[in-house]
């Protein structure tokens, strides 16, 4: 195994589990009650060994032994195999599922945590291992007593593979015109097999030899069932056949056709796969006829919300990475003084500036995303139906924002880590330029920004007539009122509260839009909304971590490590609104102009 690049510091971590979020409330569920914050603290320990010590040594791998394509099967580096088998045998792989079936059952928010750690030394494996717990949990959700104890536990454990079956050639994000058919299986016996038909691709983890079988999830279409997603049914589609009594039967004719040359991700299989090809691929329904987009989303929000935590652990060992080489490299007087010795770049104004972006950026990011994790956490196991449903209901509203912007400004704050280190960065001898590589792909994943902006604007905007949208602002404004005359944030406040205004404001356009039959302004500027949103929502979360520093510092010693963290949290809840948030404001020039060029020039002048 290789040199390994994770070097976090894992204090911020511990703030948001232990300091920002409320996890007693958590632990008071059923679900949770054997567990305590001792118990918490050292999985994080552990975490961080792994993440270092295990996983962080395949990320050179990776990318440049890349993958091997051989008569119809992907070879993966050797380092990964030997990792799969840590995390499997040490329970890694269903850390947030029920014990039930080998999860560790932990609270969302802490293994949140650990997946930043492990997000951050190898990406990759991430990718296959959330397939593997997601789509064994969809199974647990939604399949038979037979399917559960068939499939579950094998893939909880590694010991089996998962992948998600959407994309087609012919039908990427239009899942609905997908092509896969499934034909009743007369001989089998068993109404609910199904003989399966059809092309698959860009599949991560489509193909691999880390485990002895794949259990896909595949969307197709039952002869005479509806047009578009109302007629779309779910399959279990081993690779590999199991038989009733759990054991590997005959190869289920998926081919793998190869995989995806990347410009990032090289040790991500991403694959195209052919599924009866000779007639003899099987497949087992999972739920009832035509309800597979239903339950996909199951599976589509749960990787929405991890792609946001690929995100967040990527661009974090971006800035471990670059703050770690600006406290080394010597270069240059600083511009204050051009007739002084040479320093440190951190000493440099501009490269403070961009560690600065990178620092509140990324703790905004994991203060966001454990807040949502702790929401779903509520949403699956508190029994007061109205606080069950304002969770549920948040999370919602929240999603496309956790996938879209922190997949999106991940990859900006990537390229600022490089930035810092100037020609360093831009080297293969230091792993920033990999991580920007590797993380441009989260803006695609799990649909587009774009498919993120619609599913916000469209739907969830109006969740319960727009309550709970409405019900957000209403709660900013009243903290940022609360805290106006703050001497530390008041500025910060004033800025929140105009930006929760930008935000209504655009809102309220976008119903006019619908109404006055305007749709074409609602694609040209839905990106940007989603921004506006995310950033306003990102600096609420900013906020509530400062001033809860700001109160923690003056109960520790002045010149201490936990005071200057504290004073380092402070700074970032300042920087994120003064320099990040603003860029609300510059949208709204620019989205109230209506303009409407891009659509106004001829096609035949885009030469």
């Amino acid at each position: 195994m290789g040199l390994s690049y994770f070097q976090r510091n894992d204090r911020d971590a511990r703030f948001v589990l232990f300091e920002y979020l409320n996890l007693d409330q958590l632990l008071k569920y059923d679900a949770f009650k054997d567990f305590s914050r001792d118990d918490f603290s050292m999985i994080l320990d552990e975490a961080y060994k792994v993440a270092r010590d295990v996983i962080g040594p395949t990320l050179k791998d990776g990318d440049e032994q890349g993958l091997k394509y051989l008569d119809g099967d992907v070879i993966t580096p050797d380092s990964f195999k030997d990792c799969w088998k840590v995390l499997a045998e040490n329970g890694w792989l269903a850390m947030q599922v029920g014990p039930e079936y080998g999860g560790q059952g932990l609270p969302q928010p802490v293994a949140c945590m650990v997946h930043d750690f492990f997000n951050g030394a190898n990406m990759c494996m991430e990718i296959y291992t959330g397939l593997c717990a997601g789509a064994g949990h969809l199974i647990e959700s939604y399949g038979t007593e037979e399917d559960k104890a068939l499939f579950v536990e094998k893939m909880y454990s590694g010991v089996w593979g998962g992948s998600m079956g959407l994309t087609e050639p012919d039908a990427g994000s239009d899942v609905g015109w997908l092509r896969s058919k499934a034909t009743p299986d007369p001989s089998s016996g068993n109404p609910r097999i199904y003989k399966i038909e059809g092309t698959k691709r860009f599949i991560s983890g489509g193909n691999h030899d880390l485990t002895e079988n794949i259990i896909h999830l595949m969307l197709a279409r039952i002869e005479g069932a509806p047009a578009g997603t109302r007629g779309v049914s779910l399959f279990i589609v081993p690779k590999i056949w199991v038989n009733p009594d759990g054991s590997l039967g005959e190869p289920n004719d998926v081919f793998c056709g190869g995989f995806e040359h990347k410009m990032g991700l090289h040790g991500s299989a991403t694959c195209t796969l052919n599924f009866g090809e000779n007639g003899r691929c099987r497949g087992i329904l999972l739920g009832e006829p035509n309800s597979g987009m239903a339950k996909m989303f199951q599976l589509m929000n749960e990787a929405r919300m991890g792609t946001g935590n690929l995100a967040l652990g990527v661009a974090a060992s971006a800035y471990d990475t670059a703050r770690l080489y600006a406290r080394d490299r010597i270069q240059g007087p600083p511009f204050t003084d051009r007739k002084a010795d040479r320093v440190p770049i951190i000493r440099h104004e501009d490269v403070r500036r961009m560690l600065m972006t990178l620092k509140s950026g990324t703790e905004a990011m994991r203060g966001m995303l454990a807040k949502l994790y702790f929401l779903a956490d509520v949403a699956m196991h508190e029994p007061d139906p109205a606080k069950k449903k304002a969770a549920e209901n948040q999370l919602d509203l929240f999603t496309p924002l956790a996938k879209a912007y922190c997949s999106d400004f991940a990859y900006e704050l990537t390229r600022e880590a490089i930035q810092v280190m100037g020609g360093a960065g831009y080297c293969r001898e230091y792993p920033a330029e990999q991580y920007a590589r590797d993380i441009k792909s989260a803006s695609i994943y799990e649909g587009t920004t774009y498919i993120q902006s619609l599913d916000l604007v469209g739907r969830k905007l109006m969740m319960e007539g727009g309550r709970v949208f409405g019900g957000w602002l209403d709660e900013i404004k009243t903290f940022a009122a609360a805290h106006a005359g703050d001497k530390d944030f008041g500025p910060d406040f004033g800025l929140l509260t105009q930006a929760a205004d930008v935000v209504a404001e655009y809102a309220q356009r976008y119903m006019g839009y619908f109404a006055d039959g305007r749709l074409a302004l609602i694609p040209l500027s839905s990106t940007r909304f989603q921004e506006c949103m995310a950033e306003t929502l990102l600096a609420q979360i900013s906020l509530e971590m400062g001033l809860l520093a700001r109160e923690k510092k003056a109960g520790v010693e002045e010149g201490s490590a936990d005071a200057l963290y504290y004073q380092g949290k402070i700074a970032s809840a300042q920087y994120y609104c003064r320099n990040i948030l603003v860029n609300v404001f510059a949208r709204q020039k620019s989205l109230a102009l209506e303009d409407t060029s891009a659509l106004d020039i001829p096609e035949e002048a885009f030469i």
